[in-house]
């Protein structure tokens, strides 16, 4: 009997190849958003320290020029952290994205694959089962030989 084919390997390594790059976009985008994360938490960590700064100097005398220069960049800060905020949501909504191609280029693979599976499965069957009637018929030659 002749070797198994699959008659769709070329459509199954295009699924793989889809499937990899998809695993490839994924992996970036999640990189990506980790390093908005980063930057966020960052931000919001400048903020309470530059405030914690700001009460431990609370003893010392004012002038309206330095409290003007603290509020200023407090704000300065705080806007930081809603334009980060909103990149760690672009990011997010991204990585999502990118989350559901993965998971239907998985999806598409593991189709093609359980039916190449599926043949291989019945190849063996049909192999076996002509095998078995090649024994049986050299078992009847033998047995019809020997009467």
């Amino acid at each position: 009997m002749k070797k198994f084919q699959f008659r769709l390997d070329t459509l199954l390594k295009y699924r793989r190849m889809q499937k990899e790059q998809a695993q490839l976009t994924f992996a970036r985008a999640s990189q990506v958003l980790r390093e908005e994360e980063i930057k966020l938490e960052q931000f919001t960590q400048l903020l309470g320290e530059s405030i914690s700064h700001f009460n431990d100097s609370q003893d010392q005398p004012w002038t309206v020029e330095k409290l003007k220069s603290f509020h200023n960049y407090f704000e300065k800060i705080r806007g930081n952290i809603k334009d980060q905020s909103g990149r760690v949501h672009e990011a997010q909504i991204v990585q999502q994205k990118y989350l559901q191609e993965l998971q239907q280029a998985v999806k598409n693979f593991e189709v093609v694959n359980k039916l190449k599976a599926k043949r291989l499965l019945q190849y063996k069957e049909d192999v076996l089962s002509a095998d078995q009637k090649i024994l049986d018929e050299l078992g009847l030659q033998n047995y019809v030989r020997k009467d």
